[in-house]
């Protein structure tokens, strides 16, 4: 990776740079999350290094490009360009492994990607994480590294008998504590933040837009201009999400033009998870290259979930599961065939169940 001079060319290429001569939609990209890279270590998180290769020679073999996670951003904020097949490669916790086992390959292929990262892990050798010294290293070949929070916690949560203000003044003062050491120890801390679990709620979404941040969760999908940058989606690559059969519909998806969503948060109670169905998601989609006719809507861990057409023409829908919502998080996965049948549109929406405020 080139450094800075190679990053400020890609930037104004992203900002400035003509649309894809190839006729398919730009102004996308699909960010990827890895976790390990790793055969050792739990497999809901982890994928081999050699299937981790395969997934780059995949890119490489069918003209994707990978640009970085910082200049896609300054394009979606200002309205600008991205190419058509860009790709973004992103690493939560910061774990040894993509030190060991990513950093050498993207390096290899000049690529770069984004690690974020708990300092207060990386400061006492939580877990199998990597130094600051190894971090330092891969900043300076090109990787850029940014803010997981301090501790990993559930930050959406209050402490018992925390007012909410009390929860806003604590978090935030977490928050910048976490962007302090980063910027500390790599001399630089972007204003980018993935949130632990991929978990939000709307007032820590809130709090992230005061900051002037933008952050990534873990819901599925590619990110367009239609996207919240509060919540902006990653596809996560781990266990069976990792496999070769969907890797190639995932990286060449297109987002579903989302205009508007109800409700806004993901926190649900027990009782809101539904008892003989699952909570309603109503969207409002705009127009695209796609065909609404063949829209589908999944469920973790059902299948297929209901669709109402609200308002057909104009483009309002809403999505239940077909039964109740486990405890935990679930997703909503909506997608719908591009007119000329070869990708598909995409839309993913996380619930968190049985966790409220004060769990």
């Amino acid at each position: 990776m080139r450094m800075s001079i190679w990053i400020s060319i890609l930037i104004a290429m992203v900002v400035v740079g003509p649309a894809s001569s190839s006729g398919e939609v730009p102004h996308h990209a699909v960010v990827l999350i890895y976790h390990h890279v790793d055969e050792g270590t739990p497999a809901s998180t982890s994928l081999s290094p050699e299937l981790f290769a395969e997934h780059l020679d995949y890119l490489v073999d069918h003209g994707y490009r990978a640009l970085p996670l910082t200049a896609l951003v300054d394009s979606l904020r200002v309205g600008g360009t991205i190419p058509d097949r860009t790709v973004a490669f992103t690493f939560d916790d910061g774990y040894r492994s993509v030190y060991t086992e990513a950093f050498p390959r993207l390096r290899e292929l000049d690529w770069p990607f984004t690690v974020f990262v708990c300092p207060d892990a990386l400061d006492h050798g939580r877990g199998p994480v990597m130094t600051w010294d190894q971090l330092r290293e891969m900043a300076a070949a090109g990787a850029t590294v940014a803010n997981h929070g301090m501790f990993h916690n559930h930050l959406q949560r209050r402490a018992e008998g925390e007012s909410d203000q009390a929860w806003r003044a604590r978090t935030r003062a977490e928050l910048l504590e976490a962007q302090g050491r980063i910027a500390e120890e790599i001399g630089s801390a972007p204003g980018l933040f993935a949130y632990p679990y991929g978990e939000a709620d709307e007032d820590l979404r809130e709090l992230i837009g005061e900051l002037g941040w933008v952050a990534f969760g873990q819901n599925s999908g590619p990110m367009g201009e239609s996207s919240d940058l509060t919540m902006l989606p990653r596809f996560p690559m781990a266990g069976p999400f990792a496999a070769m059969k969907t890797f190639s519909d995932k990286v060449g998806s297109l987002p579903l033009p989302v205009l508007e969503v109800r409700p806004v948060d993901s926190l649900l109670t027990l009782e809101g998870a539904g008892k003989e169905r699952g909570p309603g998601l109503r969207l409002t989609l705009g127009s695209g290259d796609y065909r609404s006719g063949q829209l589908a809507a999944f469920a973790s861990g059902q299948g297929s979930a209901d669709i109402e057409w609200i308002d057909a023409e104009a483009g309002i829908l809403e999505v239940r599961a077909r039964h109740a919502l486990p405890t935990g998080r679930s997703r909503y996965n909506i997608t719908a065939p591009a007119t000329d049948g070869r990708r598909y549109y995409w839309y993913s929406h996380t619930w968190i169940v049985g966790q409220s405020h004060k769990d």
